[in-house]
């Protein structure tokens, strides 16, 4: 092949377009213990929680989470979790998306301080934990969300009440247009 057929090295990177923030409740936990790859599971219930659109992403969102779980991972040397999460999510008009997740996050003591309910725990920054997530939804004003890719910055958080919480921003992933 001749050097003209390769794309230069910075060009066609995908993009990011910020799409919609979740904040859902943590509403438990479930320790399983530790599994044969050596990490300690955790079943956590989501409990109430919103999706939000941000000004330009289309469709538009307003959404409630009705039930969801995470199935959380903390690897054997307790420096990451691994996560990996389903939900229904419905509109006003009760139409349902299903969202999946599954993500990463570092287990810094902030953040053990607020998952194991210290009472000095407070809300961290983001920076620690980042998920890519799909959607699915057979209903025609949400069918052009099963055909995107997203990617989410992620943070566990205490809320006005003092409950723990995630709080994620989503952004839709485009893909690269060849130009650098």
């Amino acid at each position: 092949m001749a050097s003209e057929d390769f794309v230069a090295p910075l060009e066609s990177f995908p993009t990011l377009q910020p799409a919609f923030v979740i904040k859902v409740s943590i509403a438990g936990q479930f320790p399983c213990g530790d599994i044969y790859t050596g990490s300690s599971l955790v079943g956590v219930p989501l409990g109430q929680g919103t999706l939000k659109s941000v000004a330009g992403f289309e469709p538009k969102l307003d959404m409630t989470l009705s039930h969801g779980h995470d199935w959380f991972r903390i690897d054997a040397d307790k420096t990451h979790a691994r996560l990996s999460v389903s939900c229904i999510i419905s509109d006003k008009e009760n139409r349902s998306i299903r969202l999946e997740a599954n993500g990463v996050s570092q287990l810094t003591p902030a953040i053990l301080g607020l998952i194991t309910g210290s009472p000095d725990a407070k809300t961290p920054p983001f920076g620690d934990g980042i998920e890519q997530m799909t959607i699915t939804s057979g209903h025609e004003a949400y069918k052009p969300l099963e055909g995107m890719m997203f990617a989410c910055s992620q943070r566990f958080a205490i809320s006005e009440t003092g409950e723990p919480l995630a709080e994620i921003r989503v952004s839709r992933i485009l893909c690269g247009t060849g130009d650098v």
